[in-house]
């Protein structure tokens, strides 16, 4: 791995971002030295051939990562760019992460810059894909170049540039063309087991680490025991203190230390001893650990070392592989990612180059910032993830939320973790830690999430199992077993079963004539072990269907008597086995990576029918996931594990329902005084006269200046249906223009689409790239087709994730745009249960430009400039940073300079770098990131004044709001695109000024009730985030839903 000061940054970007050339001609040979020292080392280790940056070791560990991934590619082509969408579910994340940027980064050509530059791009791209063609002597040609461009690019200082700018501003459709991400691996020279390769037991860990970053192990047996049979004493080793684990690690260089104690392999999950503390001494809740810091917040730069060359030239590089990214700590305090010990380190090999520790008061400043901003040793995807549903768990001990809303906060807790597992987990297998760039893996990253994901797992049933139940229990909601009825009740179950249930039954025996089944993701199923007369035995397979509800109501008792399903089937499974004995019943539940990519994108002649075959091919996507009751026989476990290619770290045993998000179920009870009291839209007040007077239009209040709806406080039927209802009811209308990126099952939108085409030009965009949507919005396309809508699928390489509407109206002037642009989806469903904002316009240059952009995007017009929309990835993320410095460049001199924002996540290390430099110049900076957060506020001299908070609560926060003071002159925004590098540079995404001075002061406002908010989660400096565990005051929620009461009165009415 490159000892990069950003490790993260690729060399365009390095190229871009300035410090001093003085370091030029250090940085110059000791980049020479490191690369001929590596090349030296891929010489030795891979027998002459290359070695690719993910390949180091020897030839066997090479072919087992190459049998790994061709095995993998066979079953499915995974992507190993995050698509993790939050809008599938309740409180899902929606975000790929930041992938090679080189990628997203060369998809939009620089005119300014010449061909030799597009040469240079082009060969870098080839050189990272590996294909089995016959253009692979080719490919490799072009690789060998690019370490020549590399070799050569050294001799200059890597950070030449601190203006943070766009590659380029004019693009075309066919120049998004995305080349596919999957490098099928080369065929296998030799055959290993498969079980071998996704095994983890063994190393404890991986064994895709080892492959790629092999170390001697002394005593593999010894170790396995250790991992099997210690865990108890680690965890206690752990907690007072690392030196136990010390020792491992001299022993073997395969483990890293981690002081964040989890439940042991074996252990039963609830397991309360392994809880953590997650009070404070002064009330406050913080996730995910009190004791355990997840930075050293006093030694963050400790791992800058100071290379010193034999021409005494200094350079700055980060110790990532040479030295201690993070102290341990002092036992009671140690931080989550544990540093390596002395031991472990792996030295870089640099030839006559000398590495000295440096006070961390002669680092440059802009040093610092770089590391914070880029350094994936500051911000873990996974870990980022996992933090963000403990703080939605919590929102479950909310001593003033009714107890089913409690329970609604651990289905979506399970909920989201379940599409963690089926977008992130083979990712993490394999050994892809959430950076830009596909780098080797490191150990203690990999096992602090699995850590984490355990312990994330342990406190889910622990809450509910111990806190929730009895909780339900004194609010006569009694969740009961099979044995808890009576016999007449047992015999009414029993005709229901065999009525409702059995026909649906399925049993699949495995033996020689019958395979092991296929499962499907995230089912329930029931393992039985038979037995007939002879000694033989037989295991079948049962799935529990999924087309009927997960829990059954008991009418005959007068309180609320719930009985999960899956306790009447095996409670009658002899009805399926007449005349046979039932050995053993347990229950089990699978997970499969459910993050498939498209294939050869560029290349299909028709992406509807290449959706459709990918959308087969996740039924077949390998298992990630086992989740078993407490009481499977471990021969039963283990024929599991086998057949599914699972190994321990995968397995969940489970003392509780499997499945939890199937608590969404006892959240529809008829329970009102169990529940939040329901809240009803309300009627923008400029909207609520048009019934009463028949001359006036949603139009004509729109011509009367900008009109900005805040869902779900006001109604999404009253003022969105309402708007395309009536464009498809006027006559004036001549046109309809529409970017669906996700909508209801029961769509009136699609219905009035389809109405509207009969008589009207009307052009639907339905992006079917969507995740967790495609099958629906595949549908939804060929519905639209039919009814003769004019559908485009989006950009082949690009999600259209803009939410755009576009009535095109004739008037007494000629032809006049209406326009809708909104933070959420065009989704009724939804919009009573996110918070989002939606603006009215029928601004000229705004409806040129929203032209413009349909033209774009349904055909081949080649847009140079846009007045006043901002898009991505074109300039989006550029004139944000402009916006950004200008209130730097304010703040210095001496003016007012605020930053206020308001964002579901924010990890694009561009503006994390330009967020710094503002804070660093004396901007104020407030940024409300409901999910995950690269930036690190309150760090001495660099984040000082930097607040970040996140709202959680009875509504999903899913607007994004983007305002800064501008010397006075404020300047709001509102955008579908997050501040994430997805959504800068992977998505087509629209940013809308808003010039209304009412309107940018109404922004402003939301901002304040949510940083006023002392119920909300904030971010510490470490990683971690703190709330009143006790609430003090009315949530930023409540307050909007008062306001809304006094400005907007009256109540939609369906």
């Amino acid at each position: 791995m490159e000892n990069k000061i950003i490790d993260e940054f690729d060399d365009e970007e390095l190229n871009k971002l300035k410090i001093n050339d003085k370091n030029s001609n250090g940085s110059s040979s000791s980049s020479s030295n490191n690369n001929n020292n590596n090349n030296n080392k891929n010489k030795e280790s891979t027998s002459g051939e290359e070695s690719d940056d993910e390949h180091t070791g020897s030839s066997s560990s090479t072919a087992a990562m190459e049998l790994h991934r061709y095995k993998i590619s066979q079953e499915c082509p995974v992507d190993f760019e995050d698509d993790y969408d939050e809008e599938s579910s309740s409180f899902d994340e929606e975000d790929e992460d930041s992938a090679e940027e080189e990628k997203s980064g060369n998809l939009i050509p620089n005119p300014n810059e010449n061909g030799n530059n597009n040469n240079i791009k082009k060969k870098k791209r080839s050189s990272k894909s590996k294909k089995t063609t016959d253009s692979s002597k080719d490919k490799k040609s072009l690789k060998s170049s690019k370490n020549k461009d590399k070799s050569s690019k050294n001799n200059s200082n890597p950070i030449q540039n601190c203006q943070l700018m766009e590659s380029g501003t004019l693009f075309s459709p066919t120049e998004f063309v995305k080349s596919s991400t999957v490098n099928p691996a080369k065929s296998p020279v030799q055959p290993m087991k498969l079980s071998s390769i996704l095994g983890l037991s063994e190393l404890g860990t991986s064994n895709v680490l080892t492959v790629q970053n092999p170390q001697p192990i002394s005593e593999p047996s010894s170790k396995n025991n250790n991992n099997e049979n210690g865990n108890n004493n680690n965890s206690n080793n752990n907690t007072n203190g690392n030196s136990n684990n010390s020792t491992e690690s001299n022993k073997s260089k395969t483990t890293s230390l981690n002081s964040w104690d989890a439940p042991p392999l074996a252990n039963v999950l609830p397991d309360p001893s392994y809880c953590q503390d997650i009070v404070d001494s002064e009330n406050n809740f913080i996730v995910p650990s009190v004791k355990h810091t997840i930075l050293d917040v006093d030694n963050l730069f400790n791992n800058l070392v100071q290379n010193t060359n034999s021409n005494n030239n200094n350079d700055f590089k980060s110790s990532t592989m040479v030295g201690k990214p993070f102290s341990s700590g002092d036992g009671s305090t140690s931080p989550l990612i544990s540093g390596l010990s002395a031991s472990s380190i792996i030295s870089n090999g640099n030839l006559g180059t000398e590495q000295q520790s440096i006070p961390e008061s002669e680092i440059p400043i802009d040093i610092k910032v770089l590391q914070l901003s880029g350094s994936r040793m500051f911000f873990n995807r996974e870990l980022s993830e996992l933090i963000y549903f403990y703080r939605i768990l919590y929102e479950a001990y909310n001593p003033t939320y009714p107890i089913l809303e409690r329970v609604r906060f651990i289905a979506i807790t399970s909920q989201n973790l379940d599409m963690y597992f089926c977008k992130r987990a083979l990712k993490l297998r394999l050994g892809y830690i959430s950076t830009r760039k596909t780098l080797k893996p490191e150990e203690h990253y990999i096992n602090m999430v699995l850590n984490t994901t355990r312990n994330l797992i342990n406190e889910i049933y622990n809450l509910y199992m111990n806190i929730l139940s009895p909780e339900l229990s004194n609010n006569n909601v009694f969740i009961i077993k099979y044995s808890d009825l009576t016999e007449p009740e047992k015999v009414q179950l029993r005709g229901f079963f065999l009525q409702h249930v059995f026909p649906l039954m399925t049993p699949l025996v495995v033996d020689a004539g019958h395979p092991f089944p296929n499962l499907s993701n995230l089912s329930l199923n029931i393992a039985v072990l038979l037995k007939h007369d002879e000694d033989t035995t037989r295991f079948v397979r049962i799935k529990v269907p999924q087309r009927i509800p997960r829990f059954v109501h008991i009418k005959q008792r007068s309180n609320y008597s719930i009985i999960p399903m899956e306790e009447i089937i095996l409670a009658n499974l002899d009805t399926l086995f007449p005349n046979t004995k039932i050995l053993t019943k347990s229950l089990f539940r699978v997970s499969r990576h459910n993050d498939l990519k498209l294939n050869n994108e560029d290349q299909a002649n028709d992406l509807l029918e290449l959706i459709k075959t990918e959308l087969h091919k996740r039924k077949f996507a390998p298992m990630v996931r086992l989740e078993v009751s407490h009481n499977m026989p471990a021969e039963i476990l283990d024929m599991l594990k086998t057949q599914l290619a699972l190994d321990a770290y995968d397995v969940y045993v489970i003392n509780g329902p499997l499945g939890l998000q199937d608590l969404f179920e006892l959240c529809k009870l008829n329970l009102p005084h169990l529940k939040f009291q329901p809240w009803i839209p309300h009627i923008p007040s400029r909207l609520v006269n048009l019934a009463k007077y028949p001359s006036e239009d949603i139009f004509s209040v729109i011509r009367k200046g900008e009109l900005l709806v805040n869902l779900p406080y006001l109604s999404f039927n009253s003022s969105v249906q309402f708007f395309i209802e009536s464009a498809v009811k006027d006559p004036k209308v001549l046109a309809i223009k529409i970017a669906i990126y996700r909508t209801n099952s029961n769509s009136q939108l699609i219905r009035a689409l389809c109405e509207a085409a009969s008589h009207k030009e009307v052009m639907v965009l339905v992006d079917l790239k969507a995740s967790g949507d495609e099958e629906q919005n595949t549908k939804f396309a060929r519905l639209l087709e039919q009814a003769g809508c004019h559908v485009s699928y989006g950009l082949v390489g690009l999600k259209t994730h803009a939410k755009i509407a576009m009535v095109v109206r004739e008037e007494e002037n000629g032809l006049r745009e209406y326009l809708n642009i909104s933070t959420g989806n065009y989704n009724a469903s939804t919009s009573d249960l996110y918070a989002d904002i939606c603006m009215f316009s029928c601004d000229a240059d705004l409806g040129e430009d929203m032209c413009n952009l349909f033209n774009y995007l349904t055909g081949y017009s080649r847009v140079s400039s846009f007045k006043k929309l901002l898009i991505a990835p074109m300039n989006m993320r550029s004139t944000l940073i402009q916006l950004i410095d200008n209130e730097a460049k304010n703040a210095r001199e001496g003016k007012d300079a605020t930053i206020n924002a308001v964002m579901n996540g924010l990890d694009d290390k561009r503006l994390v770098n330009a967020l710094y430099q503002a804070s660093i110049a004396g901007v104020k900076i407030t940024l409300v990131v409901r999910g995950r957060c690269r930036i690190l506020p309150g760090i001495k001299g660099i984040s000082e004044n930097i607040k970040v908070i996140s709202i959680l609560g009875r509504f999903l926060e899913h607007s994004r709001i983007y305002c800064f003071h501008n010397n006075g002159k404020p300047k709001g925004y509102i955008a579908s695109a997050d501040w994430l590098h997805r959504n800068l540079k992977r998505r087509v995404e629209v940013m809308v000024p808003v010039e209304d001075a009412n309107n940018i002061k109404q922004l402003y406002e939301i901002i304040n009730v949510y940083c006023n908010d002392t119920n909300a989660w904030e971010m510490l400096s470490d990683g971690r985030y703190k709330k009143r565990s006790s609430p003090i005051d009315e949530d930023s929620q409540t307050q909007f839903m008062k306001q809304t009461n006094q400005k907007h009165p009256v109540i939609w009415s369906k």
